[in-house]
């Protein structure tokens, strides 16, 4: 992970774990849950992804549940996942090293983090650590850019990115196209991400390359949303901010 990063999201965990979508249940069914012996969440966070994880396993009946790890580089964002008690094992690592042994976990997944890893390193840990004919999930919640405050909000982040690592950079992408990897499925959920008027705030504020910012760039962000806001009285029509995102899977399975 890249010190903007780092520095951000070790900055505004608090925010993050406020302003971020949790992620639809209808993503479980997508994945190859059914007869993995263990599970990674690679770049957990706050543990948005891992209590999804963590209620699947605790609604198993039948069979053995897998085992549960998360690796999570950021101090302040693994300490508010520790504090969640999950029946997760919190591992200090990072996704170019995975405190894990070969062939441990059958499935792992990346949900909003993979962008981030730099990408040799951390493919190559990946095919280690997943046992044959495992999976890698990548997942995204990525704002519904159909509605026009959201690609109002949009421009708002574009302006301000720079040359920060972003889903929507697509260098990602380059795991398509590794013969290490297959892949096997693609889906999307639309959902919709339901917080109060300070969700918006801190969803703004909670993204990495302007949770880095000084204070004084950051008062410009948020007056940037409150005009976005004033523009937009379609925001708060319901009362709370009902922000719409689609859960966007790529599936791939481990070759050799």
């Amino acid at each position: 992970m890249i010190a903007t990063a780092a520095k951000g999201f070790a900055n505004r965990a608090a925010e993050y774990e406020t302003g971020r979508p949790e992620y639809p249940e209808a993503l479980l069914g997508d994945l190859p849950l059914a007869g993995a012996r263990a599970v990674l969440d690679l770049g957990a966070g706050t543990g948005k992804f891992t209590r999804v994880l963590a209620a699947h396993v605790a609604a198993r009946t039948g069979g053995t549940a897998p085992r549960l790890y998360a690796v999570e580089p950021v101090r302040e964002m693994a300490a508010r996942l520790a504090a969640l008690d999950l029946p997760v094992g919190l591992l200090d690592g990072t996704a170019e090293a995975i405190p894990l042994a070969d062939g441990a976990v059958d499935l792992v997944c990346c949900a909003q983090s993979f962008h981030w890893f730099d990408y040799e390193p951390a493919a190559a840990e990946i095919h280690r650590v997943l046992a044959p004919g495992g999976h890698l999930a990548l997942i995204w919640n990525l704002r519904d850019e159909r509605v026009p405050w959201v690609a109002a909000l949009t421009q708002l982040f574009d302006h301000h990115a720079g040359g920060t690592r972003r889903y929507a950079t697509g260098a990602w992408r380059q795991v398509l196209e590794d013969p290490r990897f297959r892949l096997v499925r693609q889906s999307r959920h639309e959902f919709h991400h339901r917080m109060p008027r300070s969700g918006v705030y801190d969803r703004v504020l909670s993204t990495s390359f302007i949770a880095a910012m000084a204070p004084a760039e950051q008062a410009a962000v948020r007056a940037q949303v409150d005009r976005l806001m004033a523009d937009h009285p379609e925001i708060l029509a319901s009362g709370r901010v009902e922000f719409p995102y689609v859960c966007e899977l790529h599936l791939l399975q481990r070759v050799g």
